[in-house]
């Protein structure tokens, strides 16, 4: 975005607050009470699924308020609740009590919070679990590093710009990837990172992503429409699989069955809306659906000049329709899915192009989707089973011209990747008493591929072909776990997970482990191990090496890389609302595909996306690799509470890779150490104390990234990169800093409720740096350099 479209954002935003402010005003005029909120909701058995009634739920926050009970559907109703941020106390004989205690009560919707409980083997002493200090997983069968998120979360901490991503940079063991929002999770290559929607893998769900990462620049997913989710560094229980780094378990929330509601959000990231309710009225079918449309477009629709390098333009969709039955169990259909493009067109006076990139003519392209039809049916009040069907799909592609100076084009460098994925998930849960429950399922992925790249080579003077190649193949993955609570402290999580890589006919067996001591109330230790494997981007499997493209040789043979890892925890509780945890772990990567000529020293683990086939020293590859990762993290939290919140967390770690001939080095991501601060205020304000004022901040500290010599007089005859491979990061960057800035306020009427959000990342406009780089626009060597400020504006209105 063009810096100097802030004033008129702003200008117009302000128009905005100002009228939303008059409607408030006069809203508050006729209805002179405090105005109050519904929370409404369900209870479930964490195990079972099962709904449980005569669960006593009430506001700790105002004992004024009736308490309520779940009835035998597991439904609760509390009416006359004020505004603001509420405590809510769910109990009920045989469950560990639980505690929710940043609940945000508007006027512009119904309020649903969705509590699961789980069974207590010993009686005797009351246990309470405080969902929002302790964030722990959904899944009861992570026992460590892994923490639950709401989407109120990634509202409101700075600089997240309502992406889980960028709200995970605050997170120990995250380090910010790039201007994007990719991340590196203790020291891994940001692609090595999964999404999962709904118990399922998904395509990479962000706008503008390159072929095989996992990030991008703008994300698909509207916070409106996510349920409370889980993020993890690590230690996986046996479900997950194709997966050695970070997983996003993403969970879409269930349309309000009572009543139509309605969000409308216009900003710089774009313009839609949120629309929910009941198939029909009084049943229990519901839809809800998202759809967003690029701001940037709009602006330069009106003649506003967005971007002298071509506008982003996109869109996207989100949708979840549940329907549940009588006998069959409850389906639901779900999605995710944008269209973006970029066109940039040169200026057609040559006198006015200043280096080689104002002569191209450039369009790039990336759609990506995902859709799935999930069936949970529950048997038994011990056995439930879940079966998913899904499909996935993504395409980017790059056109690129060199124009003479009578505008003639010339083509330069095309690419178009494409790639499906149809996939089955099926899980049986079975809850054989209170201690012990058992989990197995199976998975099967047919991916499907279309894969085409060639570029102007300087040195051969002509197009060379990069990649050409079209079929599919397909991977199968079956596992099954056991967890025991062996007594009312002690927690082990056993499981063993399989993968069939069929064009690498590639068996993987990885047993795991996961240990959680309950040392007393408000303390324990966690231990995790197991073994994991990750397929790399297809890309990788067939592009030529640069001494085979006249043969037409591939890396067809390449199976998935591997992983070892072990996670020791310790964490300690203080006053409920106060967290202190902190995790050593190591990492062995093995089977990683590096260069078979060992005078170059590339290994997939330095690669953020497929970006290397285009080199034209990019090797064959074998599965001879190896690679490690340790490190130990640190963090204190207070989830909010009485007004305020707080993360405060640190790392450090060392990522290296060997190559074939034996040699260690240092890994692009290798930044060595990184640490953040969180924080963030909220006030009531207004006359009657309706609404909300939020200011939050965040401050990261990191090493900088490693980079290598650059070869210049290579470079120069190449046209292209060229590093000393003796050398390979042996040059550190400077340390990354930034500050991230937002403040919000939410307005609630009788019926309606305003949010306006200002989120600004970078705000001291540091231009951080990654290292030294071959410019081959401008023909030099220069500084790398990360984006400055970026401002952003949000306002949304729900009723």
């Amino acid at each position: 975005m063009n810096i100097k479209t802030l004033p008129v954002l702003i200008l117009l935003f302000l128009q905005q607050t100002m009228y939303v402010q008059a409607q408030d005003k006069e809203t508050t005029n006729l209805n002179n009470q405090a105005l109050t909120g519904i929370i409404k909701g369900t209870v479930i058995d964490k195990g079972t699924r099962l709904p449980l009634s005569g669960v006593t739920i009430r506001l700790s926050s105002n004992s004024a308020v009736k308490p309520s009970m779940t009835d035998q559907n597991g439904t609760f109703r509390l009416t006359g609740v004020n505004l603001g941020r509420q405590v809510l106390h769910a109990t009920i004989t045989g469950y560990k009590s639980v505690i929710f205690s940043e609940g945000l009560i508007t006027s512009g919707k119904e309020n649903v919070i969705n509590l699961e409980m789980e069974a207590q083997a010993n009686n005797l002493n009351e246990v309470v679990v405080n969902t929002n200090s302790g964030k722990k997983p959904l899944n009861q069968m992570a026992l460590t590093s892994g923490r639950s998120f709401s989407p109120e979360e990634t509202n409101r901490y700075a600089g997240a710009f309502f992406d889980p991503a960028r709200m995970a940079q605050s997170f120990p063991g995250v380090v910010a990837g790039g201007d994007d929002n990719e991340i590196i999770v203790r020291g891994n290559s940001p692609k090595s990172l999964q999404w999962r929607l709904e118990g399922i893998e998904i395509v990479n769900p962000n706008h503008f992503g390159s072929e095989g990462a996992s990030g991008g620049g703008i994300s698909m997913i509207n916070t409106t429409i996510l349920s409370t989710s889980d993020f993890y560094t690590g230690g996986l229980a046996a479900e997950y699989g194709n997966a050695i780094s970070g997983v996003f378990d993403l969970k879409f929330r269930k349309g309000n069955t009572d009543k139509r509601e309605y969000a409308f959000n216009i900003g710089v990231l774009g313009a839609g809306a949120t629309l929910e309710g009941p198939f029909k009225k009084g049943g229990s079918a519901s839809y809800l659906v998202s759809y967003r449309y690029s701001s940037l477009s709009l602006l330069e629709k009106v003649g506003v000049e967005v971007s002298d390098a071509g506008t982003p333009k996109y869109q996207d969709l989100s949708f979840n329709f549940v329907f549940p039955t009588k006998k069959a169990g409850t389906f639901s259909l779900f999605g995710i899915g944008g269209l973006g493009k970029i066109d940039k067109v040169a200026e057609r006076d040559y006198q006015k192009w200043e280096e080689r990139f104002d002569g191209f003519d450039m369009k790039l392209g990336f759609n990506a989707g995902s859709a799935g039809l999930k069936h949970l049916y529950i048997a038994s009040n011990k056995l439930y089973f879940n079966n998913i069907i899904s499909v996935s799909s993504s395409q980017s592609s790059n056109t690129t011209d060199t124009l003479t100076k009578s505008y003639v084009p010339s083509l330069d460098h095309e690419d178009k990747y494409t790639n499906t994925a149809i996939r089955y998930a099926g899980t049986l849960n079975y809850k054989i008493n209170a201690s012990n429950t058992i989990r197995a399922g199976v998975n099967a992925s047919l991916l499907k591929y279309n894969l085409y790249a060639l570029s102007f080579d300087t040195e051969l003077q002509r197009l060379k072909e990069l990649i050409n190649q079209k079929g599919s193949t397909s991977s199968y993955d079956a596992f099954i776990q056991h967890k025991a609570e062996l007594t009312d402290k002690l927690t082990l999580n056993t499981g063993l997970h399989a993968n069939y890589f069929m064009m690498s006919k590639s068996w993987s067996i990885e047993p795991r482990v996961g240990l959680n001591w309950q040392t007393s109330a408000d303390q324990s230790i966690s231990f995790g191990a197991g073994l994991y494997n990750r397929l790399e981007p297809l890309s990788y499997y067939f592009a030529k090496s640069a001494e085979d493209i006249g043969a037409g040789q591939s890396n067809e043979t390449l199976s998935p890389t591997k992983s070892a890892q072990a996670v020791l925890g310790y964490e300690k509780l203080f006053g409920g609302n106060f967290k202190f945890k902190t995790e050593v772990y190591y990492q062995h990567l093995y089977n990683v595909p590096v260069s078979a000529d060992p005078n170059i020293n590339f290994s997939l683990l330095n690669v953020s996306d497929n970006s290397a086939i285009s080199s034209s020293t990019y090797p064959q590859l074998i599965n001879k690799g190896t690679g490690r990762n340790y490190g130990v993290e640190f963090s204190l939290e207070r989830s909010l509470s009485k007004g305020y919140y707080f993360i405060a967390t640190s790392s450090l770690f060392d990522s290296r890779f060997k190559a074939l001939n034996g040699k260690e080095f240092n890994t692009t991501f290798n930044t060595r150490y990184v640490g953040n601060l969180l924080a963030g205020k909220e006030w009531s304000t207004g006359k009657k104390k309706n609404n909300i004022f939020g200011l939050n901040a965040k401050l990261i500290y990191a090493g900088g990234r490693k980079y290598s010599p650059i070869l210049v007089e290579e470079s120069f005859r190449l046209d292209e990169e060229v590093i000393d491979q003796n050398k390979i990061n042996t040059l550190t960057a400077d340390p990354y800093i930034r500050v991230d800035f937002s403040s919000s306020y939410r307005i609630n009427g009788k019926k309606v409720s305003h949010l306006i959000i200002l989120d600004i990342q970078n705000l001291l406009n540091r231009e951080n740096t990654v290292g030294m780089h071959y410019n081959f626009s401008k023909r030099i060597i220069e500084p790398e350099k990360w984006s400055g400020i970026v401002p952003t504006i949000n306002y949304r209105i729900e009723f």
